[in-house]
């Protein structure tokens, strides 16, 4: 008896572990594989294919990777242009493939792991109704040849990035994955941001940039030596702005707080080079609201990490206005004129050209509205005709159609999706601030409650800004939009108390 306990007790120091004799069997098949891929492919062949692998495994234990790729490709300094394509019948982005190969991840998940429960969240049915009516609406146009196929398929395309509100909540099932997540989304946004600033100094001449890169025009008066920059991944650096904004009256910790401004420093300067004076306009109201609401502690907190940046912007400003001829000089009063141009009554009365051309798109709009109510026209269908006021002849003859572009984005929805549409994203915007505004002080983790209300803010200020930009339909937002849609839902689910001890007693 005692020899057999002996014997029992050896059992595990020679006899492998079923783990470990996969890891074996793995590397066996591995070596196997790299020998016979050797003599029959080249090379470069052999590491690509293993590289594909590798990343595949990747994927599978942290699928939210495959997220922060999604933007790289999106939103970051990458432009539509430059995305690698797969073609096979039909051509898809690199990003697509992501896309859609996280859904079917998912829904394999689903199939094959028992313990893999779909996560239900209050904003799945508005979200669904809303990609639904649209899409319903759009075939039917390509049905009646309304819209050329193509063109549906390349709307289609950039409104199925909404889709990544469900990779979120399904395949993001850890706080690890979750705060992998929004580091990776400041670290891309903090790239962007150093980027735009060598932009700004090299200048429009030189452009390291996709997207627009041009000297600025406020009030059809250029200013040829500003340079303003809109990458694609600037909509990354507004929605990192917020977040490290409402850090500081939820930190305590000095060196913190120091790094925090530092990043609010360079993004804010990000956010200047964009020109874009009506989400500035839209961002100046949202934080007075959010200052209001604040309890004295944390306004507290706030306003004197503010006056430490106000105190070194004052010494900034004495430096730049040492000499007032040079091009960072030139960059504050060339932002303070424009900004200044939403409160000059001229601006709304026939004086600047980019508003006038908004309000000719705008009746149009109505005309069209008035016309296809219900589920509207689609997406990519025109909406007006040629009209040179707004369309223009290039050096070449041909002539920039514009007829389906319109800027203010609650107008596109009701276009595109009509009012079941519009209503269907009244209702998710409506549902995610409820229960934003809710929970958000019930968030049991400093840096998250940030986090959740940096994302109503930035999402206030989308709404807002939207009368003059149509941020629902831009490839550079609709990921981002379902991802912050999404991370709300994961932080409520993960930091709540009522949650954390709903999770407690699951794992007991």
């Amino acid at each position: 008896m005692k020899a057999n306990r002996m014997f029992e007790r050896r059992i595990p120091r020679y006899i492998p572990s079923m783990q470990a004799v996969l890891q074996i069997l793995a590397a066996v098949i591995a070596g196997l594989a790299i020998g016979y891929g050797s003599l029959e492919y080249t090379p470069v062949a052999v590491i690509g294919i293993l590289t594909g692998f590798l990343l595949f495994f990747i994927v599978l234990k942290r699928p939210e990777t495959v997220l922060i790729g999604i933007l790289i490709l999106t939103s970051s300094i990458l432009f539509e242009d430059q995305m690698p394509r797969i073609s096979f019948g039909v051509s898809l982005h690199l990003s697509d493939i992501f896309l859609f190969g996280m859904l079917g991840l998912t829904a394999i998940r689903y199939l094959m792991e028992k313990d893999f429960t779909p996560v239900r969240t209050p904003l799945d049915v508005p979200l669904l109704i809303f990609i639904g009516v649209t899409i319903v609406s759009t075939l039917m146009a390509v049905y009646q040849s309304s819209v050329e196929a193509e063109m549906a398929r390349r709307s289609i395309r950039v409104f199925s990035y909404y889709l990544t509100f469900f990779i979120v909540t399904q395949l993001v099932r850890d706080r690890s994955q979750l705060k992998l997540l929004l580091i990776c989304i400041l670290s891309l946004a903090i790239v962007v941001a150093i980027a735009m600033v060598a932009q700004f100094m090299l200048g429009s001449s030189v452009q390291i940039l996709p997207g627009r890169v041009e000297a600025l025009v406020t009030q059809d008066a250029t200013f040829d030596d500003i340079t303003r920059i809109l990458p694609p991944g600037w909509s990354t650096v507004m929605i990192s702005f917020m977040a490290v904004l409402c850090l500081l009256a939820e930190e305590k910790s000095q060196w913190r707080v120091s790094f925090y401004l530092i990043l609010l420093l360079l993004l804010g300067l990000a956010i200047v080079l964009t020109f874009l004076r009506s989400y500035w306009g839209a961002m100046t109201g949202v934080i007075a609201f959010w200052v209001c609401i604040l309890k004295s502690g944390e306004r507290s907190r706030f306003f004197s990490a503010v006056l430490t940046l106000i105190f070194v912007g004052a010494i900034i400003l004495l430096v730049v206005f040492g000499d007032p001829e040079s091009r960072a000089a030139r960059l504050v009063y060339a932002s303070m004129d424009r900004f200044a141009t939403l409160g000059e009554a001229d601006t709304f009365q026939g004086a600047d050209s980019s508003l006038n051309w908004r309000l000719i798109e705008n009746q149009y709009a109505y005309a069209a509205i008035a016309a296809h109510p219900l589920i509207g026209l689609g997406m990519g269908t025109p909406y007006r005709p040629l009209d040179f006021r707004l369309d223009y002849r290039t050096a070449d003859g041909r002539v920039t159609n514009g007829s389906s572009f319109i800027h203010n984005g609650h107008l596109r929805i009701l276009i595109q999706s009509g009012v079941l549409g519009y209503l269907s994203l009244v209702w998710l915007s409506g549902l995610f601030l409820y229960r934003g505004f809710k929970f958000w002080r019930a968030v049991s983790h400093e840096q998250m409650k940030a986090v959740v209300m940096g994302n109503l803010l930035v999402y206030l200020v989308i709404l807002i800004s939207a009368v003059a930009n149509s941020t629902f339909m831009q490839w550079r937002w609709t990921p981002l939009l379902g991802m912050i849609f999404a991370v709300n839902e994961v932080v409520y689910r993960f930091y709540l108390p009522a949650c954390e001890a709903l999770a407690a007693d699951d794992a007991k």
